[in-house]
């Protein structure tokens, strides 16, 4: 199971991403935020996605990391920190040591992340997206 909401407002978020010199990026459709995953069964069918779309201000706190060969930006959401925990209580697994929201959107490349200006602009995600077994094919 895989819980997540995708970046409405790609467009945007890619011609930023060029402008920082990112060539190699993941496709328009495929920019997400994840929220929960789970390898297992538990008690996460008690929850019903979100139907609503979640935007993240523009000055919330943002950074553009290498996580293991992927580039991300991270940045903070109480609201969607709130919901992974919500998932993890009702059993859902996760493989890092804390969670963290962020949207990966290249692979890695020659550029001095240091020199990168975060995103400025606001973060507009579409409603929670349930993706039943699909941690299992990948």
């Amino acid at each position: 199971m895989l819980v997540s909401r995708p970046l409405l407002n790609h467009g945007e978020f890619l011609a930023w991403a060029k402008s920082e010199g990112f060539t190699d990026t993941v496709a328009s459709d495929g920019l997400h935020v994840t929220i929960a995953t789970s390898r297992g069964t538990g008690n996460w069918k008690q929850i019903s996605p979100c139907a609503t779309d979640l935007t993240v201000r523009v000055g919330s706190r943002r950074s553009v990391r290498n996580f293991g060969g992927v580039i991300v930006l991270i940045f903070g959401c109480q609201r969607l920190s709130h919901r992974h925990a919500e998932f993890r209580r009702l059993g859902m697994s996760w493989d890092f040591p804390s969670y963290t929201p962020h949207i990966s959107f290249a692979f890695d490349q020659e550029i001095d992340l240091a020199e990168v200006r975060p995103y400025p602009g606001r973060l507009h995600f579409g409603p929670e997206c349930f993706q039943v077994d699909i941690i299992d094919s990948l």
